[in-house]
């Protein structure tokens, strides 16, 4: 009886197939690829929900999100799908928690909406009747020629318009601003070891009607926006346009008010 022969471990042979089949890559399981297509395909989303987060309109696509979400959490229930409830319930939490976010192009879009010279942080009204100027919000104050147009800082459309010829006097913590240049080598920046954040600083204009406009700053920079909101409506009240005389762009504006 004859043996079969077979070949010995130290086959050549043998070895390279042993090796070829020894690195075949393990093919992974259905649900892994599942998973991978999905997380993949999220994160490819993720540049234009950002984008889309910064429009106006984000408040409908959560509306949808919540409503789908909730629509298939509720069909997993009744039909005890637990691969439905979990996506549906992760849908619905996500609607409420992604909220839309500010585009940080907002400014220069509402300047070039409006053709105008300069925007200031315009602060909170905080006294004075104005019509149609929110009391409490945010501002934008957007100086256009002789005009300060009211913006509030979520929106996009005009509140209020005044003229600068309207304006008899503009006050900083109660009193008349008056621009003054220190240099820094007298007055050098210094490190501020405390910041107070909830620290305010009125701005006021008193128009020739009789009527005070009082609009607050608040924040570690409440002094320094205050001042530059007076500074630019000064210039130009004083100058009698943001370009000065002649279309030349007055020193002043290159004042630092103290």
């Amino acid at each position: 009886m004859s043996k079969r022969c077979r070949p010995s471990p130290s086959d050549p042979a043998q070895q390279e197939g042993d090796k070829k089949r020894s690195h075949r890559p393990a093919r992974p399981s259905k649900w892994i690829e599942s998973f991978l297509y999905a997380f993949f395909w999220v994160i490819l989303l993720l540049p234009t929900i950002r984008r889309r987060r910064r429009r106006p309109d984000w408040w409908r696509v959560r509306l949808l999100a919540a409503g789908l979400g909730l629509a298939v959490a509720t069909l997993g229930m009744t039909f005890s799908k637990l691969w439905l409830v979990i996506p549906g319930s992760v849908l619905v939490l996500l609607a409420l928690l992604v909220r839309g976010v500010r585009d940080p192009e907002h400014e220069r879009k509402l300047q070039a909406r409006y053709k105008s010279d300069y925007l200031l942080n315009g602060g909170k009204l905080t006294s004075g009747r104005f019509p149609r100027v929110p009391t409490g919000q945010p501002l934008y104050i957007l100086l256009k020629d002789q005009e300060l147009l009211f913006v509030p800082a979520d929106g996009v459309e005009v509140a209020g318009v005044l003229a600068v010829s309207e304006i008899e006097d503009i006050r900083v913590h109660g009193k008349p601003y008056v621009p003054v240049y220190v240099s820094e080598a007298k007055d050098p920046p210094v490190r501020e070891t405390h910041v107070d954040q909830t620290a305010t600083a009125p701005m006021e204009l008193f128009l020739k009607d009789g009527r005070v406009l009082r609009f607050e700053y608040t924040g570690a920079f409440h002094t320094h926006l205050a001042e530059t909101a007076a500074h630019a409506i000064y210039s130009v009240k004083r100058l009698g346009g943001p370009d000065g005389v002649g279309g030349q762009t007055p020193e002043v504006f290159h004042v630092i008010g103290r």
